[in-house]
């Protein structure tokens, strides 16, 4: 059953695929115009560090907070701003927890799967596949009983955590761009190139497109032959690995207040439309309604037309960015994240949106998606362009028990 409402949502999607092309097109990451998972990601990076080998995912994604602003402020002229929360708090934290760690192992929410695929790569179809069969999973637990549990009215303060934490990072994002960060925190240096060497060398390139300056390690220069050698004069990348050395994920980003606007504006849009990346296939499972499909047919759609328009659409399975060619794998990590996901009620996009609304449950599954991230790099779980890491098949074996126990425990009987 189609209703009116599909065209809303599908008008919301193509709105948020186009403005995340867009912003590929002002610096962002390739395909990652906006993606939960690595934006939340980056965030924990800057407070992480290279302690958790974060160093090169370490900025504070304006996108982000942008979303949970725009979200606060419609939500508020809508009269729709309601503190609640206190169902299953534990539990939300930990199905945020593992949403995150699986989107890692794919690289990208399930957003950016859609948005990848907008952008031609072709791996994203195997994670696309896997939030299907994780998401109509998920519909199937909901049908027989699981639930957890109803939300209530909070105090108003706990409903504003989500808004209040956006307001702290929007202002240490805005002393990080000036330079003036707090000591103590990481940002990774904007347009920064990593050699794949061990250790890895950092560097920034000049206008002629030549490495310029040495970032790291510390006392590194440049050789006369575009080598790198450390302070005691030991090679550390060959001059070939220079120019082989790929941008630093963290230092590919749009302006400040490019991104900042960008993300108000997705958030007003997603408020207003209860778009969610996982919701349409949950109902056409559980209740046989399409209205929720039609905005990620709409988010594919809007990328797909602005990247062709902007010569970002580069379709094959290769060279793709922030991307691997493992598609079981892609395929797994996948359907747990969606499966985590509808567990949630919402996608990651939702989650942060809804923690803008005054959701505190939704603010602890977002608050379980950053311990997610810093543990995910911590433990090296996290996957590369390389693939997965040896980790990453033990942790969506552990994370799918986990998610399986929890499904059992909260199923409610029938009377």
């Amino acid at each position: 059953m189609v209703g009116p409402s599909a065209w809303i949502f599908g008008a919301a999607g193509a709105f948020i695929g186009a403005a995340a092309a867009w912003l590929v097109s002002q610096g962002n990451p390739g395909n990652m115009g906006l993606c939960i998972a690595c934006f939340l990601r980056d965030i924990v990076g800057f407070f992480g560090g290279a302690k958790a080998n974060m160093g090169a995912v370490a900025y504070i994604r304006p996108e982000i907070v942008g979303l949970v602003l725009g979200a606060t402020a419609a939500s508020l002229l809508t009269k729709e701003f309601r503190p609640r929360g206190g169902s299953s708090v534990l539990l939300r934290f930990v199905l945020g927890f593992i949403f995150m760690t699986a989107a890692l192992i794919f690289l990208g929410c399930t957003v950016r799967a859609w948005l990848r695929l907008g952008g031609g790569d072709l791996n994203a179809l195997w994670g696309v596949l896997g939030i299907a069969v994780g998401a109509s999973v998920g519909a199937l637990l909901l049908r027989s009983g699981f639930n957890l549990g109803r939300a209530r009215r909070l105090p108003a303060p706990l409903g504003w955590l989500g808004a209040g934490v956006a307001v702290v990072l929007l202002v240490l994002a805005v002393l990080a761009a000036s330079g003036s960060a707090p000591a103590g925190f990481t940002v990774t240096k904007a347009k920064a190139f990593a050699t794949g060497t061990t250790p890895p060398a950092v560097f920034l390139k000049g206008s002629d497109g030549k490495p310029a300056q040495v970032l790291k390690p510390a006392g590194a220069t440049l050789a006369p032959d575009g080598s790198i050698v450390a302070a005691d004069g030991t090679l550390i990348a060959t001059s070939d690995a220079v120019a082989k050395a790929k941008p630093q994920p963290g230092g590919k980003r749009a302006p400040l207040a490019v991104s900042l606007i960008a993300g108000l504006a997705i958030g007003v849009v997603a408020q207003r439309s209860r778009f969610c990346s996982v919701g349409g296939i949950r109902d056409v499972v559980l209740v046989r309604r399409f209205d929720l499909l039609f905005g990620v047919i709409g988010l594919l759609g809007g990328a797909f037309v602005v990247n062709l328009a902007l010569g970002q659409f580069n379709p094959g399975f290769a060279n793709q960015p922030v991307a691997h060619t493992d598609a079981l794998g892609n395929f797994a990590a996948m359907a747990v994240a969606g499966l985590a996901a509808v567990m949630l009620g919402g996608c990651p996009f939702r989650q942060v949106v809804m923690s803008g609304e005054g959701d505190a449950d939704a603010f602890a599954a977002v608050l379980g998606m950053a311990a997610g991230a810093f543990v995910a790099h911590w433990q090296g779980i996290a996957s590369s362009p390389k693939g997965l890491s040896p980790l990453g098949w033990p942790a969506l074996a552990v994370m799918a028990v986990v998610l399986v126990v929890i499904a059992l425990v909260n199923r409610e009987r029938p009377a």
